[in-house]
């Protein structure tokens, strides 16, 4: 599904404020993986502020539509392209339009992400491994096999990777997620090293954020059939997870303020984009670990700091 809607971009009081150091963005384009809701949605709505045309490429076919009806609604170009980022096919038609209507991306987020598998290790299953490898690398994988190439002939330009604070250490009980961010990571710092080895102004960025008032815990619903499992307890667990979630958002950063950071970070050519410092000693304490040869300290889960 493509859905193309479009005005002349007006007058953005955000824009005015940032100045010159914005003014750069006006009618560039942006591309958003997982762009129909939560930071996608609101990183589409922060470049729109800046005048950038958007492309939005989500699963989700109600949501999408209804998110590039309010990016339109900001008086920009919002292209709206129904894609699940595991199928390589997908991806390739996605990149075909963006080609077509705009050339290479100014500014490309490789961000649709799921929860994955959570639970006991042993309690998984392949497909709880699958799925998550499926949408969290692969949409990565693919997404840099058919962008990569354009943005760096034109030799300009920002990849930003939504990784998470998972990537940078690692709790219980997720390790699906935790295995798919820590690859994120390494694909982002990988990606930076090779392009300024050779010589390249495309920047690269890494979102690594803790958590954030978004839907990702009920990315269940995007679960493909295949990659079901039988109904049991485990949903009856994901349910009590998900209330949890709900009371938890009250407290934690939410997509606005983290579109915000990516802005600025993408303003400044800044690699690393942190949303919060709960996770700053734990991270520090794993490179210690590392550093040290000792054992990697325990911890709890990743929403465990804000529960304490």
């Amino acid at each position: 599904m493509i859905l193309s809607c479009g005005v002349q971009m007006v007058g953005c009081a955000w824009m005015s404020a940032r100045g010159d150091e914005m003014h750069e963005f006006e009618g560039r384009t942006a591309v958003i993986t997982g762009g129909a809701s939560g930071m996608g949605f609101a990183m589409a709505e922060s470049f729109a502020g800046v005048g950038m045309n958007i492309v939005l490429a989500d699963v989700e076919a109600g949501a999408l539509k209804q998110a590039a009806e309010k990016i339109d609604a900001l008086g920009v170009t919002a292209v709206a392209v129904q894609t699940d980022v595991s199928d390589e096919a997908e991806m390739d038609h996605l990149c075909e339009v963006v080609r077509e209507r705009f050339g290479a991306p100014e500014i490309l987020c490789l961000n649709a992400g799921v929860g994955g598998g959570g639970g006991p290790t042993d309690l998984l299953t392949t497909r709880d491994w699958k799925w998550a490898v499926d949408v969290n690398l692969y949409g990565i994988i693919h997404g840099l096999r058919v962008f990569l190439g354009d943005m760096r002939k034109r030799n300009r330009g920002h990849i930003v990777v939504t990784a998470s604070v998972a990537g940078l250490t690692s709790f219980p009980g997720s390790l699906p997620y935790n295995a798919t961010k820590h690859a994120a990571v390494s694909v982002a710092e990988g990606l930076f090293s090779e392009l300024a080895e050779a010589g390249s102004e495309l920047a690269v960025h890494c979102l690594c954020p803790g958590v954030v008032s978004t839907n990702i815990h009920t990315s269940e619903r995007n679960r493909p059939k295949e990659l079901q499992n039988p109904p049991g307890e485990e949903a009856s667990r994901s349910e009590e997870f998900a209330g949890f979630m709900e009371h938890l958002y009250e407290s934690v950063s939410k997509p606005g303020q983290v579109a915000e950071l990516v802005l600025q970070a993408i303003v400044d050519r800044r690699f690393w984009i942190q949303t919060d410092a709960y996770y700053r000693e734990a991270i520090a304490a794993r490179h210690r670990s590392i550093e040290n040869d000792t054992d990697p300290p325990a911890r709890g889960s990743i929403i465990s700091v804000y529960s304490s």
